[in-house]
């Protein structure tokens, strides 16, 4: 028998004698293939008395002020015979009560994985304060620029359809190559000197920026304290991660709202250093927090005073020109205050009361506006006691250029379902490391589900097991599991569907020439999904009949099957450099001129589902079916997403000598201590993986559940 200790904030807590605690572990269940890891205990009780009381701040009784706040889960650890077992998180589920008497408290222990969810919550990606570091402005030259060569920020050939929706403009958006004629006003990319009235090319404002995703996970870590990832997956060594970037394609068609007047918005940005209450993140970002503050650690928490904060946003200026104030929650516009002339105290009234997020100042005007400060005063009570803060940026130019917000640019995706999609992309497991020797304690361990395997240990089990009584079942879950991405509405990706009756990258496994297929199963199927958008790209062939070759060039059509400027999910892919003077395009700089500005660029972004688009340099893709590669129109690139991250995985769940082996065992502490979800378990010299485990921390019984090795 086990003697367990449990505390909350650094709080022992007091147990029932006869409360059995059981312990459930799982990394890769087999009946929910996509699953990411966590681990927790089911809910137990513990005793209402003096202590606990007093830690739960008798949760019973509503009346009381400033009370424990169970809508959150607390900081919490796990003993076994005063040895540190498990850190982690407690939740307070209710109070049951005895002849209208606190008898005892329901609470639940979740695992430090579970911490991703509660520290993310339903933030997106525009709350990235981060980001900003990125920004740049949205004009001819930088498209240019970041279409030629870039790193963090490039841009890719991907055309938004936003002239074929301008009815002013004629259709650049539709990219093609002819040789012969270059005399029309539209997307034909053939270059050619001319008289300088050239008008054919890629308008630049049918482009838009795209970003590193290495760039995104950073600004994650950043932006919440107690999240650091391993380098296992996220490494510049890993081409399928370092390489692959992410449209910036929040509306659909331009970037800019279609306007009679041409209208500029500027981030406002040097607010200065973090305080006590609140905090300003990379000088733009206002955090404002229910409870406490993670970023200062000087001062114990509870720290903060919500609801009860008082804000105002003063924007001092001379300036008789117009302008308007937006400010962003979360990445979210969340008040809009137009029409606005001269110095300006903006409150309450204008924007709403502040709840626990980020925000950010934004103004807008249609000519350059210098203000001597732009300053948040916020002020409130917390116990007891008046606080007040306030941030500053000294003189501040809005100026009359589109500036690309990252923030308000990034397509919509929650944080936790862009990191999901990727998990699920590439099959990694994500696990908080606990071990104070391991040199990654304290970060989230991310890897391939294969090397998370190879990473683990034995335990001969064998003389703990009870033979008594165990069960054989079949293992297998599903008829037909199925891989794809949850967009695919892009006119190429559409008409693929049609004509193939699949989806563009998706793959359907039933079976194979390794394990067989039509099998009979109690579930019909099983998806994963990736949250993402996936295209399918054009390499341009030379339409001139007396040519007819394949050019260098391949772009993405981001419209929908009518020809409409498309929306979408978020579009991740690969970009290629393309140098070539045999095939440069025709870049159109301004068509408001006259001539209209055009450039011959020998250099290029072209947008790919594979790393490479050779082959011998690289076969790995997102697509998770072998497609027809579009660039090389071959069959090559035999390394998708099924059949390097999920394919051997699969196999081995269909295989018709696979087993779920479930029995019980009376494990002892040195292994309870040590035992990992990636460890195999020995029983008389037979080895096996663990699907579930779940442990009576008190007595050592563990109900386990077991694949037995092929």
């Amino acid at each position: 028998m086990q003697k367990l200790q449990l505390y909350i904030g650094g709080e022992r807590i007091d147990l029932f004698k006869d409360e059995q605690v059981s312990f459930n572990q799982s990394i890769q269940n087999i009946k929910d293939p996509a699953k990411i890891f966590t681990e927790f205990t089911q809910t137990f009780n513990v005793p209402a008395s003096k202590g606990n009381n007093k830690i739960f701040k008798h949760y019973y009784n509503y009346n009381i002020t400033d009370g424990f706040d169970a809508r959150k889960k607390v900081d919490g650890s796990i003993e076994l015979n005063n040895i540190s077992f498990k850190q982690g998180y407690i939740k307070l589920n209710g109070v049951d009560l005895k002849v209208n008497k606190a008898y005892s408290y329901r609470i639940t222990f979740f695992g430090e994985t579970v911490s991703l969810k509660d520290l993310i919550s339903d933030d997106k990606l525009g709350k990235l304060s981060q980001l900003i570091d990125y920004n740049l402005t949205y004009n001819s030259t930088n498209i240019k620029a970041k279409l030629q060569s870039g790193t963090d920020i490039i841009t890719p050939l991907i055309t938004s359809g936003a002239s074929d929706a301008n009815e002013d403009i004629n259709n650049y958006s539709r990219l093609y190559y002819n040789s012969l004629n270059s005399a029309t006003a539209d997307g034909n990319l053939y270059w050619t000197q001319g008289s300088g009235t050239n008008t054919n090319g890629v308008l630049w404002s049918d482009l838009k920026y795209a970003i590193k995703i290495r760039r995104i996970i950073e600004a994650i870590e950043n932006e919440y304290v107690g999240i650091e990832f391993t380098d296992d997956f996220f490494t510049s060594t890993n081409s399928v991660y370092e390489n692959l970037y992410m449209w910036l394609h929040r509306k659909k068609g331009n970037v800019q709202q279609a306007s009679q007047i041409l209208e500029f918005p500027t981030l406002v940005n040097g607010f200065g250093l973090p305080q006590q209450f609140t905090t300003m993140l990379n000088g733009s970002s206002l955090e404002v927090y229910s409870s406490c503050n993670p970023y200062n650690s000087s001062v114990p928490c509870p720290n903060t005073s919500l609801p009860s904060i008082q804000q105002e946003l003063q924007l001092t200026t001379t300036s008789s020109v117009g302008y308007t104030v937006v400010i962003n929650r979360n990445g979210s516009v969340w008040a809009t205050i137009p029409n606005l002339i001269g110095t300006q105290s903006l409150d309450e009234g204008d924007m709403g009361v502040m709840d626990e997020a980020s925000y950010t100042v934004t103004i807008i005007t249609t000519q350059n506006i210098t203000f001597s400060n732009i300053e948040w005063t916020l002020s409130g009570f917390f116990s007891g006691s008046g606080w007040s803060e306030t941030y500053q940026t000294g003189s501040f130019t809005a100026t009359a250029d589109f500036e690309f917000i990252i923030q308000q640019q990034i397509p919509d995706i929650k944080i936790i379902d862009f990191l999901t999609g990727l998990f699920r992309m590439f099959n990694l497991t994500a696990f908080y490391v606990s071990d104070p020797e391991d040199t990654d304690f304290g970060k989230i361990k991310v890897q391939k589900l294969d090397d998370f395997y190879a990473a683990g240990t034995s335990y001969d089990i064998s003389e703990y097991v009870d033979t008594n009584t165990s069960k054989v079942n079949i293992a297998l879950p599903y008829k037909e599991i199925n891989f794809r991405y949850n967009g695919t509405g892009t006119l190429l990706a559409k008409q693929y569907q049609q004509l193939q009756g699949k989806p563009w990258g998706a793959e359907q496994f039933t079976g194979d020439n390794t394990v067989g297929n039509n099998f009979d199963a109690p579930n019909p199927k099983y998806d994963v999904v990736l949250p993402f958008e996936h295209m399918q790209m054009e390499r341009l062939v030379d339409a001139n009949p007396s040519s007819q070759n394949q050019t260098t060039i391949q772009y993405g059509f981001f419209v929908d099957d009518n020809l409409e400027a498309y929306f979408g999910d978020a579009l991740l892919f690969y970009p290629i450099l393309q140098t070539s003077t045999t095939y440069p395009i025709s870049f159109l700089d301004d068509i408001g001129t006259n001539p209209i500005v055009h450039s011959k660029l020998t250099s290029y972004y072209i947008p790919s589902n594979s790393v490479s688009i050779n082959p011998s340099v690289s076969a790995k893709n997102i697509n998770f079916y072998l497609e027809t590669n579009e660039y090389t129109l071959d069959s090559l690139f035999n390394e998708t997403l099924f059949y390097e991250n999920y394919l051997t995985y699969i196999q081995d769940i269909f295989n018709s000598k696979r087993r779920i082996i479930k029995l019980t065992a009376y494990l002892p502490l040195k292994i309870i201590y040590k035992l990992n979800m990636n460890d195999k378990l020995i029983i008389n010299n037979q080895n096996f993986t663990i699907n579930t485990i779940k442990t009576n921390l008190i007595t050592g019984k563990s109900s386990i559940e077991l694949l037995n090795d092929l």
